[in-house]
């Protein structure tokens, strides 16, 4: 396992760094398993998990920290952001109404089309954790994704 650790302070400023944390992480370590549509996506979910924690958990404060660790397996990606804020309970928001009539509130729906897991952890210390996992591209997903299309 590799992990990489990069701190932002709650700030939508800060969230570009986030983004390049994401691509420089997944390009230097998993280029060979994720093409560019998986690294995009792993951007947007890192990013709109990041803009949740500082909208929701810390009601824009700018001066909170929220650390995003990259880690690295033979079989998956997990970005993990770590923040001290109000908790978050993912079973209490509805799913988004997709019928064009809302301007907001598809943050989390992005999320879970980006990744192919979402979890949300709290500890007991206070320490609150978006868990986000991509799974590596096998031969054999390459060769069901590449039927798929050409049904």
């Amino acid at each position: 396992m590799q992990q990489v650790v990069l701190e932002i302070k709650s700030h939508f400023r800060e969230l570009p760094k986030a983004r390049d944390f994401v691509r420089e992480f997944c390009c230097r370590n998993a280029q060979w398993s994720f093409d560019e549509e998986d690294i995009c996506h792993l951007e947007l979910a890192v990013h709109e998990a990041a803009v949740n924690i500082i909208r929701h958990a810390y009601a824009n404060r700018i001066d909170q920290r929220i650390v995003i660790e990259a880690h690295w397996f033979d079989d998956k990606l997990i970005f993990r952001l770590n923040y001290w804020g109000q908790s978050f309970d993912r079973d209490s928001v509805p799913p988004p109404v997709l019928d064009g009539t809302a301007e907001a509130g598809f943050g989390l729906h992005m999320i879970d089309c980006c990744v192919d897991e979402a979890t949300y952890i709290q500890s007991e210390k206070g320490k609150k954790t978006v868990c986000l996992i991509k799974q590596k591209k096998t031969p054999e997903s390459c060769v069901r994704e590449a039927e798929e299309v050409n049904i």
